[in-house]
């Protein structure tokens, strides 16, 4: 048998960081209509006209993203049974495609689709959104132990064990093929204690528990979508915190996004900035 090295006699190396957009975990937050579900969606546009070479995939689990095109979770149009036709017309629920957007609830449900997204071919894979997950994953995690809801119930310790267990298996069904995984949260704002014994609200995404600390340790980014006041000009502009500000819950693992970026005026050039800042484009 070979002798075992010590420790002093082992080599070390400095590993580069790992900055691919393609792996990264992403948790995109903010509150209502501040462009996160529209900008995702324009990643797809994106990556076609620069030739980038990904294209996203949706996850739904609430129908707030009825209004953007996209690839994402769907069933068969009830209405025309998938032919696209109602008589000799185009069929007014699913104009003609033969499918409408499925929002995930189920456990069976969810399971399948998250793992048919983790062996497509597409990536990034978005899950929209991860409030929903989280209490669709407390809904069938309660009633499978007989429960209405983990908060209140005597024995809420192994419920909110088994969420967490649920939610980190969910999402290791895709970091662990390596794909980059965009979460959409909603924001909640919480009382934190700053220094001198005060205390501040700060907007912080939505899920509680040791769920919220695994995910913020799972996240390469953090980042913040917010409509804010336009210092040059009339209106308002849409921007994006990659750094902890007053008030807001931000960061980046590696540095690469600014305390503030500015999105531009649509989700196409918002896409483009984020994109940006991980040197896949080049912006004029």
């Amino acid at each position: 048998m070979a002798k075992q090295k010590e420790v002093s006699e082992l080599s070390s190396t400095t590993m580069d960081t790992d900055v691919n957009f393609e792996h990264c975990v992403q948790i995109w937050k903010g509150a209502p209509k501040t462009g996160k579900t529209s900008t995702a969606a324009a990643l797809a546009a994106a990556a076609k006209k620069y030739d980038l070479g990904f294209k996203p995939f949706f996850l739904l689990t609430e129908p707030g993203s009825g209004g953007v095109k996209l690839d994402g979770t769907n069933q068969p149009c009830p209405m025309c049974k998938g032919t696209g036709k109602e008589g000799k017309k185009t069929c007014p629920k699913c104009k003609g495609a033969g499918i409408v957007r499925l929002i995930l609830s189920e456990k069976e449900e969810i399971r399948k689709w998250f793992e048919w997204a983790a062996k497509s071919d597409f990536n990034p894979i978005i899950i929209d959104t991860g409030d929903a997950l989280f209490q669709a994953v407390m809904d069938y995690t309660a009633a499978g132990m007989d429960l209405q809801s983990p908060f209140g119930a005597n024995d809420n310790g192994i419920c909110w064990a088994m969420i967490y267990d649920e939610m980190r298996d969910l999402l290791g069904i895709i970091t662990g093929e390596g794909k980059a995984l965009i979460i959409i949260m909603h924001v909640t704002m919480q009382e934190k204690r700053v220094r001198g014994g005060g205390s501040v609200q700060v907007a912080v995404f939505n899920v509680a528990g040791k769920t919220r600390t695994y995910m913020a340790g799972l996240a390469d980014q953090i980042l913040h979508f917010d409509v804010v006041p336009d210092p040059d000009g009339e209106g308002d502009m849409h921007v994006l915190y990659g750094k902890p500000t007053a008030g807001i819950e931000a960061g980046d693992r590696y540095g690469k996004f600014p305390e503030v970026l500015k999105l531009g005026d649509s989700p196409e050039e918002a896409a483009l900035a984020i994109l940006a800042t991980f040197g896949l484009i080049e912006l004029k």
